[in-house]
C-alpha cells in the first residue's frame, strides 16, 4: 500500500479505536443480507465475499451475514433498489457493497433513479485498474503504445453511461485509437470468455478480475498482454496506483500516453478522465446501508468495516487474492470524496462526460 492510504487508514481506525470497547447488540441473532450489483464470480463479487467471511466477528453480536446478487443496468439495478428500500423488509440489516458510479450523478444519467444522498454511507474501499488486449490487436512491434496505431480495436463495455465505458472511451479518443465500445455484458468472466475467443480484445478491469481472471486466463497463457493502469490522484499531482503493477513493468496511461505521442496528455478530456480516474481508484466500491437503516446500526457496520483493518486474517486473505492491500476509508471521509466528485464540476468537463456517456 502506498504511504498516503498507510496513513488514512491508520488515521480512520485510530479515530474508531476508542470506540469498540462497548459493542452493539443490534446484530445480535440476526442475519445480515449484503447486496453486491454484480453477477457472482465477477470483479467486486470476489472483492465482497472476503469481507463477507470476515466482517462478522468485527460486528457486535456476531451476526451471520449473506450475499445476494442483483445485477442489471451496469451496476445501477441494485443502487436504485437499495436507495429505494425496494424489496427491503430490514433496512438496518441490509448492506450494499457496490461498484459505484460517480459520474452518474454529474451526468443525470437517466438510469440513476436515487439522489446520492440518500444512502447512509459505511465505507469506501480503494482499489486500482489495469488495462489489457489480445496480442494480435497491435501492430509490430507490439507494445502498448502501439495502441495508438491499432485498427478495430474492440474493447467490452457495460453500459454507455457507466464509468466504465466512459473511461474507454476518454482513453482511446486521447490515444487516437480506432475503436469501438461493445457494451451490454453482465460480468468479468463473459467479457474474459468473449476475449479469449477472439470476439472482444480491449478490457479494463479492477485488480480483483485482473489478478483472478485475467492473469491466469489470458496473461499467462500469451492470449493478452497488459496495457497501463489508471489511479487516482496522489498529493502530488502525479498518478497514485498499484506498487505492485508497476513492479511487474505496467505503467500508467500517462506513461504509455507519453511513449506514443512523445507528450503529456492534456485538455478537457484528460480532465474527465482524471476526475472519474480518482473517484474510481479512491472509491472503487461503496458499502452504503438504505435510507431506514438506523444511527445504530450504521455505527456499529461502520465500527466493524474499519476493525478489519487490523484483522491479520482478512489481510492475508485480500493480499493473496487481490494482490494489494485493502484500502478503506471511513464513511464520512468517503461522503467527502464523493461530494467533491459530483459538486462544482468544469463545466468543460461535465460536457465531455455527457458527450461520452451517450447523455443530452
Amino acid at each position: 500500500m502506498s504511504k498516503p492510504h498507510v496513513a488514512v487508514a491508520l488515521a480512520c481506525f485510530a479515530a474508531l479505536a476508542p470506540l469498540t470497547s462497548a459493542r452493539s447488540e443490534v446484530f445480535k441473532d440476526k442475519t445480515i443480507t449484503m447486496i453486491v450489483n454484480y453477477g457472482a464470480g465477477g470483479n467486486v463479487d470476489t472483492e465482497a465475499r472476503i469481507f463477507q467471511r470476515h466482517l462478522s466477528k468485527h460486528l457486535g453480536g456476531k451476526p451471520t451475514i449473506i450475499v445476494q446478487n442483483i445485477i442489471g443496468a451496469a451496476g445501477l439495478n441494485a443502487i436504485n433498489q437499495l436507495g429505494l428500500q425496494v424489496g427491503i423488509k430490514e433496512p438496518s440489516l441490509t448492506v450494499g457493497f457496490m461498484t459505484f458510479n460517480a459520474i452518474a450523478p454529474v451526468i443525470d444519467d437517466p438510469a440513476l433513479r436515487v439522489k446520492v444522498d440518500v444512502f447512509k454511507v459505511v465505507a469506501g474501499v480503494g482499489s486500482w485498474y489495469a488495462a489489457y488486449a489480445r496480442k494480435d490487436i497491435l501492430p509490430a512491434p507490439g507494445r502498448p503504445q502501439d495502441i495508438a496505431k491499432a485498427k478495430g480495436v474492440y474493447a467490452a463495455g457495460y453500459a454507455r453511461s457507466s464509468n466504465h465505458d466512459i473511461r474507454l472511451r476518454l482513453m482511446f479518443e486521447l490515444m487516437g485509437t480506432d475503436y469501438k465500445v461493445v457494451t451490454g455484458f453482465q460480468s468479468v468472466g463473459a467479457i474474459n470468455k468473449a476475449i479469449a475467443q477472439g470476439e472482444i480484445n480491449f478490457m479494463l478491469s479492477t485488480l480483483p478480475g485482473y489478478e483472478t481472471q485475467a492473469v491466469p486466463q489470458l496473461i499467462d497463457t500469451g492470449i493478452a498482454i497488459p496495457m497501463w493502469q489508471l489511479g487516482g490522484a496522489g498529493d502530488d499531482g502525479k498518478p497514485l496506483g498499484s506498487p505492485d503493477l508497476v513492479k511487474r513493468g505496467i505503467k500508467f496511461f500517462e506513461e504509455v500516453y507519453q511513449d506514443a505521442h512523445g507528450k503529456a496528455p492534456s485538455g478537457p478530456k484528460y480532465k474527465a478522465l482524471q476526475m472519474s480516474n480518482d473517484t474510481s481508484a479512491k472509491l472503487a466500491r461503496m458499502v452504503m446501508m438504505p435510507p431506514g437503516a438506523s444511527n445504530e446500526a450504521l455505527a456499529e457496520m461502520r465500527k466493524g468495516f474499519m476493525s478489519l483493518l487490523k484483522d491479520a486474517e482478512f489481510v492475508a486473505e485480500y493480499k493473496k487474492i487481490i494482490k494489494s492491500d485493502p484500502v478503506l476509508f471511513d464513511g464520512p471521509q468517503s461522503e467527502r470524496t464523493l461530494s467533491k466528485a459530483i459538486n462544482n464540476v468544469d463545466p468543460a468537463v461535465k460536457a465531455v462526460l455527457k458527450e461520452a456517456a451517450g447523455v443530452k
